[in-house]
């Protein structure tokens, strides 16, 4: 047996190390960030209840294929072009949805209600996994595709899915982080689609 002493393993340089701690801090945050809206914050009735329907009506895209309906309808143009417009909107919307789910199941988090059952339910909890938020990412694609559609009313589109987005940390079935992954994603999903699908 040699005496020689084992070779000092080579440590790539401090930058290239992965930071312990980083994800857990940030995880942190944002169940605080979290927590502060879905529980500390007031939560009247007159608030809670009607972004309970909004956030409910967001479920499987509808909020944005009744929107996208509404939407051809008004515009006129006949029945072919209204149709293809809706078809334009909800296919896409539809499309996000199960690539969003898709993501969930990959990455398995627990949504907040589920983690801290303590801070109370305000509206039915979700079966399928938190991150990333669905509601988030169809919001994007329907307002990405909504607006490629009626330009005019591209702050309405905006505004509503905001609202869509910010309920769900606001009703304690997504974290923070969970609705900006899903507002990112969709955003990417969205312009990839109206690049391939020119509005019609």
């Amino acid at each position: 047996m040699s005496d020689a002493p084992e070779p000092t393993p080579i440590q790539p340089p401090t930058s290239l190390r992965p930071r312990r701690g980083t994800r857990a801090a940030s995880t942190a945050w944002d169940e605080r960030a979290s927590g502060w809206i879905g529980v500390r914050c007031p939560h009247p009735r007159w608030l809670t209840v009607p972004f309970g329907y909004l956030s409910i009506a967001g479920n499987y895209g509808i909020a944005w294929c009744v929107v996208a309906a509404a939407g051809a309808w008004a515009a006129g143009g006949g029945a072919e072009l209204a149709l293809r417009r809706f078809a334009y909107v909800s296919g896409a919307v539809l499309a996000c949805q199960g690539i969003t789910f898709f993501v969930k199941l990959g990455v398995g988090r627990r949504r907040p209600v589920e983690k801290d059952p303590s801070g109370g339910e305000h509206i039915r909890k979700p079966r399928s996994p938190s991150f990333p938020s669905s509601h988030a990412s169809m919001s994007a694609v329907g307002a990405i595709t909504l607006t490629a559609l009626y330009p005019a009313w591209l702050w309405s589109f905006v505004a509503l899915a905001l609202l869509l987005s910010v309920s769900r940390v606001y009703l304690r079935v997504h974290y923070v982080f969970d609705v900006l992954a899903g507002l990112m994603l969709g955003t990417a999903l969205g312009f990839v689609f109206i690049l391939i699908a020119p509005a019609p």
